[in-house]
């Protein structure tokens, strides 16, 4: 699709806001780059340089004034007011990744779901680099996709990571294989309701064919639903059973499912990455990479050497006999309770942050039978203290900061025994930092205060 000669206004200046503006700008399109809070004045000069028009503050009529599409970054929800306005004057609105769709020349694989989607989509690019072959890997990970996407020839691939918030908005957007690891409750301060998170997640396929291929995760009931609505050809993976077509575990080994034929690819002792869930994430990877003709060899040399991702229940250091994990990237409450699940109950529990209003019922239910005591901390302080005195989880204290929710900790551990302490938050970071990176980040460094008798 052209973009020449249009008018059109991008919303929210982060990652994914400039990148779509300097994309569509390229392009050949008169852009607008509205933020309510200003740019540094170095970035500005840059963008307004290239012929980008940047109006920061106030976002109201006059701005939609000529404007002919409004391109609308994650972050921002479309009940926002300049949204609405948009819509009443029959403004179109689309996501940041609905514009990389339609300037891309290569083949989209996206990934989406509530955990596991950027340790699969790094791995995947991991599989392509390993092949040699001409790719990207861009979108929710930390990047813009509609920038990202120039950088590949149509010989190439793209892989990306998409979110729930990106695929709200899109239009025309059809990945060529898409993926969903998993549907759990998550963002409901965005969405409202289970039904429109799902509703969202399910946009990753909608526009495919039968020329394109949908992988999804056998055990997920609301995965197991959305695979009856697809046009698209439907692979499974599972832990459990063996799939007509797709992806399987049996005898500790990994397989593919092709052409009624089994490919053996590595045993699951031989993954540096554990969990069953993470079996899930290596056989959709895997699976994606040999529909994107990775001959197996280097699929099961990646697989075998692959380590993870930093802030994904990655390892510190030890401490008085005690280890430190960081597990910021634990943004859900089933993503917590699948941390949990990895230690015995010989463990400190730091969590909290923003609270997305979601149930941790059976988050507490784990942690009462997981941990031997825990410090909550942030925003969701209060409400996870609440919940886990119902759950019967009553060895826990509050924190004001991650330096005090780590000195705690160190507290409890040794008067409970602990041989662990895991920060996995079960909540978004906004209200403390700006990522569960930077978050992340802060918690590494109290820990080594821990060690040098600072804190």
């Amino acid at each position: 699709m052209t973009f020449h000669g249009q008018n059109i206004l991008v919303l929210g200046a982060g990652i994914s806001g400039t990148g779509a503006a300097r994309a569509l700008c390229r392009a050949g399109a008169q852009v607008t780059l509205s933020d309510v809070r200003p740019l540094s004045a170095e970035l500005t000069s840059a963008l307004t340089a290239m012929g980008i028009r940047c109006v920061f503050g106030v976002q109201d009529s006059p701005l939609l004034a000529g404007i002919t599409q409004v391109v609308v970054s994650p972050g921002i929800a479309l009940t926002t007011p300049i949204l609405r306005l948009a819509t009443e004057a029959h403004i179109p609105i689309v996501a940041e990744l609905e514009i990389a769709y339609r300037l891309a020349d290569a083949p989209i694989y996206a990934i989406t779901g509530t955990n596991g989607k950027t340790t699969t989509t790094t791995l995947l690019g991991s599989m392509f680099e390993a092949a040699g072959r001409e790719y990207v890997v861009g979108g929710n990970i930390g990047s813009a996709l509609s920038e990202d996407v120039g950088e590949v020839s149509s010989a190439g691939v793209i892989v990306a990571e998409v979110s729930s918030f990106q695929l709200e908005t899109v239009h025309t957007f059809r990945p060529h294989v898409a993926a969903i690891l998993n549907i759990t409750p998550d963002h409901f301060e965005r969405h409202g309701s289970m039904e429109a998170y799902v509703a969202a997640k399910s946009r990753v396929f909608e526009n495919q064919t039968a020329e394109d291929i949908f992988i999804v995760n056998r055990h997920d009931r609301y995965c197991r639903e959305l695979a009856n609505q697809a046009k698209s050809q439907v692979y499974w993976v599972s832990t459990q059973d063996i799939v007509e077509r797709g992806g399987y575990v049996r005898d500790g080994m990994l397989y593919l499912r092709m052409d009624d034929r089994d490919i053996p690819l590595v045993r699951t002792d031989e993954l540096q990455i554990h969990g069953e869930h993470n079996w899930l994430n290596a056989l959709t990877a895997a699976l994606m990479a040999y529909t994107g003709q990775v001959p197996v060899r280097v699929i099961q040399g990646v697989l075998r050497v692959f380590r993870g991702l930093p802030h994904r229940v990655e390892r510190v250091r030890q401490i008085d006999r005690v280890t430190y994990y960081d597990d910021s990237k634990a943004t859900n409450p089933d993503a917590t309770v699948k941390a949990l699940a990895e230690f015995s109950g010989h463990t400190v529990w730091i969590a909290g942050g923003h609270d997305k209003q979601t149930g941790i019922d059976e988050l507490m239910t784990t942690a009462r039978e997981s941990v031997c005591a825990a410090v909550f901390v942030g925003e969701a302080a209060a409400r996870f203290a609440h919940e886990a005195t119902n759950a019967g989880l009553t060895e826990y204290v509050m924190a004001d900061s991650m330096e005090t929710a780590v000195a705690r900790a160190k507290e409890l551990a040794a008067r409970c025994g602990a041989d662990v302490v895991l920060f996995s938050p079960a909540c978004s970071s906004f209200d403390m930092y700006r990522n569960y990176r930077e978050r992340g980040r802060d918690f590494k460094r109290c820990v080594n205060l821990l060690e040098s008798g600072q804190s």
